[in-house]
């Protein structure tokens, strides 16, 4: 038996197309993975410092921050 030719019904790897099919799975999950990256992104990093930013400028006096700068003397020509 180990000197018999081998034939068409046995089933060996099958490597037509390997290479294509490889590429379509990494390819689909590439980029499933990077929207799922960007989605988390964006809730976990962007939107809090959008937020944060809002925050601060809800409640920013820039005349009052001038003049505490002022009278710290931060300025020269005032």
């Amino acid at each position: 038996m180990a000197n018999t030719p081998a034939t068409s019904s046995s089933s060996g790897p099958v490597l037509r197309g390997l290479h294509n099919a490889s590429i379509k799975r990494n390819l689909a999950i590439s980029l499933g993975l990077t929207a799922i990256v960007t989605v988390a992104f964006k809730l976990f990093v962007n939107d809090p410092k959008k937020a944060a930013y809002a925050d601060f400028y809800s409640k920013y006096d820039a005349n009052k921050s001038f003049e505490r700068m002022k009278a710290a003397g931060r300025f020269q020509s005032c």
